[in-house]
């Protein structure tokens, strides 16, 4: 089991974020992830960085570790071959640190940017699918390549600065259809999930999709995001509850403006118990229950567990994981 930390992107300046991933490495940490978004999910989160100008400074001052994206769409925002340069050119100046996480894209952040309404989830498929195929085929091409599929079509083109190693996939799945995706075309699964879900639902369809492209479950990497605040409970669910800090269940993945789901999250707030927040957050003074819930992950095949806090002192929570979490594992 690897234990990394997720800055995520929202909740300090990039500045800030940068040295909370120091502290984390120097604490114990094993890499460094990021979330990649235009706009926040709640309206009340401060920042949204651009990843690619903050890796290549975090990736200079961080020496040594993986870093990743949790996650990015390379579907609209992005244009491909694009994209593909910029994670090229981070690999040819750090080898073999840079890892990809993607996933299909929420109206939030890519509905401003795509011309015509906006598509259901198996034509969302459908393009990272063919984003994964051209941006692959650039890195490993010495030639120049064209593309001719039913969402993206180039002329030749070939990458002049190549990356130096192979650049691991991740595909965020929560649904049967995803996790199998994710076996197939990526190799490599990332998921905010239970336990139990990831045990009985996703990693059999992950597993699924591995054997239809040739590939092991032994040779890939399942990751799971796990929210942790270590703290007083009592104040730090009333910090949750005063941030308005609550995603709301799929049910505004194809909501375009965090203010509105900033409302939808605070209208399901008023319904829900400080005692479920504390249980949804992993909120607690006692380490001891990270270890059990770690644990219950790497029983369910997790490989690697990237720790978020939203609220409270992200430090206090390094400190914790690195004095009784991290060298349980």
């Amino acid at each position: 089991m690897e234990i990394h930390y997720n800055v995520a992107g929202c909740f300090r300046s990039p500045r800030e974020d940068i040295e909370l991933a120091k502290y984390a490495v120097e604490s114990g940490f094993e890499g460094v992830w990021i979330g990649d978004h235009f706009l926040p999910w709640l309206d009340n989160r401060p920042y949204t960085h651009h990843i690619l100008p903050w890796f290549g400074a975090l990736m200079a001052e961080v020496p040594d570790v993986p870093v990743g994206t949790a996650v990015t769409c390379p579907t609209v925002r992005y244009h491909p071959p694009v994209l593909a340069q910029a994670i090229a050119t981070l690999d040819n100046m750090f080898p073999g640190r840079f890892e990809l996480g993607v996933g299909t894209g929420e109206a939030l952040n890519e509905a401003h940017f795509y011309d015509g309404e906006w598509p259901d989830w198996g034509t969302l498929a459908g393009m990272l699918i063919e984003t994964l195929d051209v941006m692959e085929t650039l890195w490993e091409s010495e030639e120049y390549v064209g593309y001719d599929g039913d969402y993206y079509d180039y002329d030749p083109i070939k990458l002049y600065t190549p990356p130096k190693e192979d650049i691991p996939t991740h595909w965020a799945a929560w649904g049967p259809q995803s996790a199998k995706c994710a076996g197939k075309y990526a190799g490599n699964l990332t998921t905010v999930s239970s336990p139990d879900h990831i045990e009985n639902l996703l990693v059999p369809k992950f597993e699924q999709g591995l054997e239809d492209a040739g590939r092991s479950l032994a040779d890939a990497e399942v990751m799971n995001q796990m929210s942790a605040h270590f703290g007083d409970p009592d104040e730090l669910a009333g910090e949750l509850r005063a941030a308005g800090e609550h995603t709301p269940d799929d049910t505004e993945l194809d909501n375009p403006d965090p203010r509105d789901i900033q409302r939808a999250a605070d209208a399901e707030l008023e319904t829900i118990s400080d005692e479920e927040l504390i249980d949804a957050n992993n909120v607690t003074d006692d380490p001891a229950e990270f270890v059990e819930y770690v644990e219950e992950l790497e029983a369910a095949g997790v490989t690697r567990v990237l720790v978020v806090s939203k609220v409270g002192d992200p430090r206090d929570t390094i400190d914790a994981f690195a004095d009784h979490v991290i060298p349980e594992f």
